[in-house]
């Protein structure tokens, strides 16, 4: 296998989790780069936008953390829309709304700072919940967009399947064409081979659970992807979702099958991280945000 980068698109790390040990494991397989997208942290109660902050703070500090250890770990930084439900409980939709709306520009200044690459995960609940919580999320995911036009950012996106939704990514076409965010800016976070079709994705950008099956229908398709596995560094789950060595081992397996080969992998690991999120896959590590 030739020597190129190897990006996992969206993974977590977390105060409890054996970081040293994942990301260790991944640089030995050829792993090269992490997108470290901020999550709810146990430790850090989100009842107000200073909450955030401090979350935010900690994530910074665990990916600052991965590089100390020879990787690559650029930082998403955002609310999670699941964040909603609780804040709502607690302070009505309206204020729940705020809150996140603030943490917003938290990050969005933390982006305009060169502290992070972009904002993520932000977007839809994944379950069931009240219209006017999917509402609330909707108008954070606006000013989301807005922002990162005028950032020159990107955005990764957590939402509700298209199965659940088969109007989903309509909908959110619809809002990135209002706020003037290119939709190739919008990074759709869990996709199945599907979502790699042109006509599914209207022009987003997938990042695909690194599975086999998932790479046998999405990679002949020859469109633009990122490989994720949405590993979360919790110690009561190990490997949950995906190991974080998946990705680096799922490439060098394409590679051995004939489903990849150097231009393939120089196109969705090096042209496609620099398009999109502005990186330059090619520059020696430890300086990342």
């Amino acid at each position: 296998m030739i020597d190129l980068p190897i990006l996992d698109s969206h993974m977590h790390l977390d105060p409890r989790g054996a970081s040293r040990t994942t990301v260790e494991s991944f640089m030995k397989e050829g792993g090269t780069h992490l997108f470290v997208i901020h999550k709810p942290y146990h430790n850090i109660r989100i009842e107000g936008e200073e909450d955030y902050g401090r979350a935010y703070e900690q994530t910074l500090e665990l990916a600052e953390r991965a590089r100390s250890f020879g990787v690559s770990a650029h930082v998403f930084l955002g609310p999670y829309p699941g964040d909603m439900v609780q804040l709502s409980r607690r302070y009505g939709v309206e204020r729940a709304k705020e809150i996140q709306l603030e943490a917003v520009d938290i990050a969005l200044q933390l982006v305009e700072e060169g502290l992070c690459l972009g904002i993520g995960e932000i977007g839809r609940i994944h379950f069931p919940v009240e219209e006017k919580l999917q509402f609330a999320c909707d108008e954070v995911m606006s000013a989301v967009f807005r922002g990162c036009r005028k950032a020159g950012c990107p955005v990764q996106l957590h939402t509700e399947s298209i199965e659940d939704n088969p109007d989903l990514m309509v909908h959110i076409a619809g809002i990135l064409d209002r706020e003037g965010l290119d939709r190739a800016k919008a990074i759709k976070h869990y996709c199945g081979a599907s979502l790699v079709q042109p006509d599914i994705n209207l022009g987003m950008t997938p990042s695909v659970q690194a599975s086999r099956s998932n790479l046998k229908e999405a990679l002949p398709l020859g469109q633009d992807l990122f490989l994720e596995t949405d590993y979360i560094d919790d110690p009561n789950r190990p490997g949950v979702v995906m190991p974080l060595d998946t990705v680096a081992k799922k490439v060098k397996w394409a590679y051995r099958t004939g489903l990849m080969d150097a231009d393939m992998h120089h196109r969705l690991m090096v042209e496609l991280p620099g398009r999109i999120c502005g990186i330059d896959m090619e520059k020696a590590a430890g300086s990342d945000r």
